[in-house]
């Protein structure tokens, strides 16, 4: 039998005989992709001279994905809104009133006789003196009064509440491991696993950094401004809905990169 018979020969028992994943790991991706890379490495046995017999020679194959994780940033930032405002204002209010007063009229004038000693047989003084006759008569008037009391006014007032708007940055990340070229079930699907745990990680810091947004957004609407039109204290503009819809969008690109890797592994299964 000729050498390069023998070769694929081998390279087919090879196939049958190698189990279980080499490695798998998760690492800063480097810049190259290399999938299914095929390695033939040394015989698993020696031949005496002249044996004809099949050399067997193991053979694996070695994958990488690439994939992104997120690292949540903060930025914080100042917004204008313009919100209704009431205060109180003191006012006074001067008015006239009817009342009733009594005056004091003239009716008449009575005389009153008298005299310096009370025997009047004797030389005496004698006087008349007229006194006034008075009666107290009700008499309608008008009287000022004021009153004192507080008047709201309502009006807009500038105000400025402080915002976190999340940002992310996706960093990537290499997924590595080798295989044989007829790879095991059960080897596959640790690796399935594994994947499934950074696609779960990805989603709960995704969850959250959504959910902080969305609770500044129903605090901007509580105040009775349009979150897609905010103005910043320095004069630029942001937009929350918008800035929410990139996460999700993001989130959502990067959970369907993971979906197609898995697809790819439940592939491999299959061979």
């Amino acid at each position: 039998m000729g050498s390069s018979k023998l070769l694929i020969l081998a390279c087919g028992i090879a196939c049958g005989m190698v189990h279980g994943a080499l490695a798998a790991d998760i690492q800063p991706a480097p810049p190259q992709r290399e999938t299914g890379r095929i390695e033939i490495g040394p015989p698993i046995q020696t031949l005496a001279p002249g044996d004809d017999r099949p050399i067997l020679v193991p053979t694996t194959r070695k994958y990488q994905w690439i994939f992104r994780v997120p690292v949540v940033s903060i930025e914080h930032r100042r917004i204008r809104v313009t919100a209704p405002n009431m205060r109180t204002r003191w006012k006074r209010m001067d008015y006239e009133t009817p009342a009733l007063r009594s005056k004091r009229v003239k009716l008449w004038e009575a005389p009153e006789f008298s005299c310096k000693y009370p025997d009047l047989i004797l030389p005496n003084e004698c006087r008349t003196v007229w006194h006034g006759v008075y009666i107290d008569v009700p008499v309608l008037v008008s009287e000022r009064a004021h009153v004192e009391f507080d008047v709201p006014q309502f009006g807009l007032a500038e105000q400025f509440i402080d915002v976190e708007v999340p940002r992310w940055t996706w960093t990537d990340k290499s997924f590595r491991f080798s295989l044989p070229a007829i790879a095991p079930p059960e080897a596959v699907q640790r690796l399935r696993l594994a994947l499934n745990g950074q696609r779960a990680a990805i989603v709960a810091a995704t969850d959250e950094t959504i959910a902080n947004i969305t609770r500044e957004i129903e605090t901007i609407e509580a105040s009775g401004e349009d979150p897609s039109k905010l103005a910043s204290g320095d004069g630029s503009s942001l937009d929350l809905l918008a800035q929410r819809q990139s996460l999700l969008d993001q989130r959502a690109a990067e959970l369907e990169r993971l979906a197609d890797i898995d697809a790819e592994l439940a592939h491999l299964s299959t061979r």
